[in-house]
């Protein structure tokens, strides 16, 4: 993003200079359209120039500057106009950080630990543009909490967010400072977002390959694949007559039945095979609804290595064939599997 034709209000280049004398982290907020990324690199450029080193995380899932949709992202950045270093990344699995306030806040902790780490001059956190209702509530007040910022800057029109910042009115050393939207800001429509977010995937799937993964070999979070004892063909065939179904995968654990099936079932049956199995939920999904799901593929810290879209479930051999740009899958130790679905070319296909 080029400064050179943005004007900057005198408001933020103060800031600027206040942020310089007491140093970060500094977490900003703001809604959609406010210009929380052009500030963001105003403060980057301002370090920049004068020698500085920013470590940027940038905290939306939906409309990232850096990464592609769907994960929060690490870079470095040590010249005003140089190239940004991606460091690392944290699998969210969907654009929207609503149902997935968990996967946000632990992977901006992860992120927020590795940026420190590199001692910069500056960590710099920029938000999601979810400002309203209960979960916009939970997550700006345990993004504060847990990543302990020196400063929060707060961009608004009028006191659209205040409600975000009062919770942490006497938090012992924070210093919060509210400051004007930038003049040239716009509130994309809902189109143009879906529309920038479509490009990003296609460039980031653009030359992804077929990688074959064993789940003999990985752990795998997501709705209870690999997490239970598989059950043998008569209990399946049982399984199957009861919910008049063909059930393709069954796993047992002390609390969940997981099946996954070729086709429709008799949704009136789930109370019974609960009180068949005598667990406490039965969670059934149709294979073609688990069809191009979004997963992050991890190392054996549970570090998102990159993104991979899920093709195949092979569960005779229990292998998962996904569709990424990672060439080398032998550092995969986790499978994260998300809610959202997409093509290869970028289109989003629902969500699980």
């Amino acid at each position: 993003m080029s400064l050179a034709k943005v004007n900057i209000p005198l408001e933020w280049q103060i800031t600027a200079e206040q942020i310089l004398v007491h140093g970060g982290p500094v977490v900003v907020l703001g809604a959609q359209g406010v210009g929380k990324s052009t500030f963001c690199h105003y403060l980057m450029d301002f370090y920049c120039r004068r020698g500085g080193r920013v470590a940027w995380i940038d905290g939306d899932p939906g409309q990232p500057l850096f990464g592609p949709p769907g994960a929060v992202s690490l870079t470095y950045h040590t010249r005003q106009d140089g190239p940004a270093k991606m460091l690392a990344m944290g699998f969210i699995g969907d654009t929207s950080p609503v149902g997935h306030l968990l996967e946000v806040v632990s992977g901006l902790q992860k992120l927020s630990r590795q940026a420190r780490e590199l001692d910069p001059d500056l960590v710099l956190i920029n938000t999601c543009g979810l400002v309203g209702g209960g979960a916009a509530r939970e997550l700006a007040f345990h993004e504060i909490d847990v990543l302990a910022p020196q400063l929060v800057v707060a961009l608004q029109r009028t006191t659209e967010i205040e409600h975000l910042l009062a919770p942490h009115a006497y938090h012992a050393g924070l210093i919060m400072l509210r400051l004007p939207v930038s003049p040239e800001a716009q509130v994309s429509s809902r189109e143009a977002k879906q529309a920038v977010r479509e490009q990003r995937f296609k460039d980031y799937f653009r030359g992804a390959e077929f990688q074959e993964i064993s789940l003999a070999d990985v752990g795998v979070h997501g709705p209870g694949i690999g997490t239970g004892e598989r059950l043998g063909f008569r209990d399946v065939n049982r399984l199957s007559g009861l919910m008049n179904a063909i059930i393709v995968h069954a796993e047992l654990s002390s609390d969940r039945l997981f099946l996954v099936t070729e086709g429709g079932y008799d949704e009136g049956s789930l109370l019974a095979a609960r009180e068949h199995c005598a667990v406490r939920e039965v969670v059934v999904y149709k294979r073609s609804e688990l069809d191009h799901l979004l997963v992050g593929l991890n190392n054996d810290r549970n570090s998102c290595l990159g993104l991979g879209i899920l093709r195949e479930i092979e569960f005779r051999e229990m292998t998962m064939r996904v569709i990424t740009p990672l060439k080398d899958r032998t550092p995969i130790r986790y499978l994260s599997l998300g809610t959202l679905k997409v093509s290869p070319t970028g289109a989003e296909l629902g969500r699980l």
